[in-house]
């Protein structure tokens, strides 16, 4: 092309000419020839046949005046972002300290104020180029000068070269005087390019978008002045409207309550606050949208009250059909005894934290139902409770339930393996009932996970993170064990952190009558005890606790016709344990007088009873001999006339009943009350 005008790229980098010089050549195509020329002080710039000198920076326009042997024109061009390269800048937090690399500091400068005027005004950033001093940080951004970033910075984000803007684009255009039909080919030639920059973003928005419209939650976006400027659909359908007709409406025209209005335009967040709008209940959220640290409106999130109680009774559902919910809460701890609500005081208290908890208590006293109430007051509330019987589980099948195994870990495990109850447990909470049975080899487990908070399966080698609460509980007095040796010190002080003593029903006999009533209420049934029976019932010293109790309720509502309950229609054994005090001695259940005994015989009388207390768990009754027998194999040399004087004392108040040889002696209530006394106090 004979009249081709030809201009000179000038730079003092040489990747920032070769990429301007490409894109000129984009641009401009035949009409121009584009050549790259970098700046050195030691050479003259060659004039020859130049129409136009382009420079990166106005910086540079009086070294290269001083360095050309004619006169020609020089454009300092404008330079913007590429736009295509940012994505991972805005990813960078709010605030951080960030380097901007570039040759120099004005263009480090500039290289920021572009940045910020297409809203990259997040981050604090701190120009850096060869040279200045300045304390590392961890990321840099650059515009293609990677090798300019000092050693140290973690991360590098190259936004490539600053592209030439539009505007210099025409201004060269027009200093060129090149034919003015030409220039709506030029515009289009860049802006093809601007709009593959962009694409990214307009596709990103429309995933974004595609989001909003899939989840479950209302959403919308508003200015300052309230007015709508993106609503999905299910924003719109909640508060019945069509979607669109909703766009650019201010929302005051869609919500009328002020109060709601005022909440929406302020300069507050709203955080799962309960409204009525339009005579529904919803829960609102709003949060604040800044570019930078100007406001420029609010995002608002609707939820359906409705709904989200339907996802709540789902979500209990599943966790229910696999048994991990707690089904007890506080209400459920009948009584007003002082012992148990001084407990249960304690209790609520100790749901507000996370800590590990112990719980003491004997068999039957409702410890499980405090654990679970516990966790239903708790942070963890909606998440999952499991509990676990240490008693119930065999010790070859215990490890594995509680930690989980690997495919492969032992002959018969499941194919890819099985999650332990503290894998299923997570972000919930763990009951681990009679923890006093556990073997040392679980034991040095369980301290591991209650310090480390983590697990690892059977059979298996990665260790997987957890994030449980325990409840522990135990009807054994386990710092007697720990100076047993037979239970570590060191988990006993990482369980008892917190720790309730649950008291027995002996303790709390102002609440017997009351939970018997509790539990015919929950059985259907009209049937009440007689004065007589309750006066039994106080007389009873329950070593079986509030489930005898509650069994003996069960054994009533299925045997006893008539609706009041008398004397006779007692179980025969039950009428057995309470007959003892009708006899005359002076120490009902819970006042015991230990002078009741010679002192100097007191351990053969405990032995006695204690081979009794244990033949009676097994449902024997034994004759004097059989007795001297079993005592003789532990080492206590009692004859049999021995042990039948000892028994005849031990009848006289009360603590045994003696038959005939064939029918065997049994201790009662009073005589299994006296020998829990008496371990108690010894």
């Amino acid at each position: 092309m004979e009249n081709r005008k030809k201009i000179a790229m000038i730079s003092m980098d040489y990747s920032v000419n070769i990429a301007l010089t490409e894109q000129l050549n984009e641009v401009f195509q035949k009409e121009v020839e584009v050549v790259p020329i970098l700046l050195d002080e030691k050479e003259v710039i060659p004039t020859e046949g130049l129409d136009l000198m382009v420079c990166t920076s106005r910086h540079l326009v009086q070294t290269i005046k001083e360095k050309i042997t004619k006169t020609i024109p020089i454009i300092p061009v404008r330079r913007t972002i590429n736009l295509k390269n940012i994505t991972e800048v805005i990813s960078i937090n709010t605030g951080q300290r960030v380097f901007l690399v570039n040759n120099q500091l004005f263009t480090a400068k500039e290289t920021i104020h572009e940045l910020k005027k297409v809203g990259i005004d997040h981050i604090n950033f701190i120009p850096y180029y060869p040279g200045c001093d300045a304390e590392i940080v961890d990321i840099a951004v650059t515009p293609g000068g990677t090798h300019l970033v000092p050693p140290g910075v973690k991360r590098i984000i190259d936004i490539g070269v600053r592209i030439i803007d539009i505007s210099s684009i025409i201004e060269i255009f027009l200093q060129l005087n090149l034919p003015l039909k030409d220039i709506q080919i030029l515009s289009e030639r860049y802006s093809k390019e601007m709009v593959q920059a962009n694409r990214y973003n307009i596709e990103t928005n429309k995933i974004l978008k595609a989001t909003f419209e899939v989840t479950n939650d209302g959403i919308a976006a508003l200015d300052v002045s309230g007015n709508l400027f993106f609503v999905n659909e299910k924003f719109a359908k909640l508060l019945g409207y069509e979607q669109t007709k909703m766009l650019s409406r201010n929302i005051v025209e869609i919500i009328s309550n002020k109060k709601i209005i005022d909440s929406i335009l302020s300069l507050e967040y709203i955080d799962h606050e309960i409204v009525d709008i339009n005579n529904k209940k919803f829960m609102l959220n709003k949060t604040l949208l800044y570019q930078g640290s100007i406001l420029k409106g609010y995002v608002l999130g609707l939820q359906e009250i409705v709904h989200i109680q339907n996802l709540e009774k789902e979500v209990r559902q599943k966790l229910f059909k696999k048994g991990f919910v707690a089904k007890y809460n506080f209400n459920d701890l009948v009584g007003v005894s002082k012992k148990l609500i001084e407990q249960i005081n304690i209790a609520k208290k100790v749901a507000k934290s996370d800590l590990t908890v112990l719980i003491q208590g004997q068999d039957g006293t409702g410890k499980e139902i405090f654990a679970q109430a516990i966790h239903k007051n708790s942070m963890r509330k909606n998440e999952p409770f499991v509990a676990v019987n240490f008693a119930a589980i065999s010790e070859s099948l215990l490890e594995s339930q509680l930690f989980g195994y690997e495919e492969g870990a032992f002959t018969g495990a499941s194919k890819g393996g099985r999650a332990g109850l503290f894998e299923q447990a997570d972000k919930g909470t763990i009951f681990i009932d009679e923890i006093g049975d556990t073997s040392p080899q679980i034991q040095i487990r369980l301290l591991r996970v209650l310090q480390e908070k983590e697990i690892m399966r059977v059979g298996g080698s990665k260790i997987i993170p957890i994030d449980v609460r325990v409840i522990a509980a135990t009807n054994k007095n386990l710092l007697e064990l720990v100076e047993q040796q037979k239970f570590r010190k060191d988990l006993y002080y990482r369980l008892k952190v917190l720790y309730l003593n649950v008291p027995t029903l002996q303790e709390r006999k102002e609440d017997i009558s009351l939970l018997a009533k509790y539990f015919f209420k929950n059985l259907g049934s009209n049937k009440k005890l007689t004065k007589e029976v309750e006066e039994i019932f106080l007389k009873y010293s329950w070593p079986g606790n509030i489930r005898e109790l509650e069994n003996l309720i069960y054994f009533i509502d299925n045997i006893v016709e008539s609706e009041w309950v008398s004397k006779e229609d007692l179980p025969g054994d039950f009428i057995d344990g309470i007959d003892q005090y009708s006899k005359g001695e002076g120490s009902p259940p819970g006042e015991i007088d230990f002078n009741l005994l010679p002192l100097e015989d007191m351990k053969d009388y405990i032995a006695v009873l204690k081979v009794l207390d244990n033949t009676k768990e097994l449902g024997m009754k034994l004759g004097r001999n059989k007795i001297s027998e079993i005592l003789k194999s532990i080492r206590i040399d009692l004859s049999p006339q021995q042990v039948r004087l000892r028994l005849k004392d031990l009848e006289k108040i009360g603590f045994v009943k003696v038959r005939s040889t064939k029918q065997g002696s049994m201790i009662t209530e009073k005589g299994r009350h006296f020998l829990t006394d008496w371990d108690n106090k010894n």
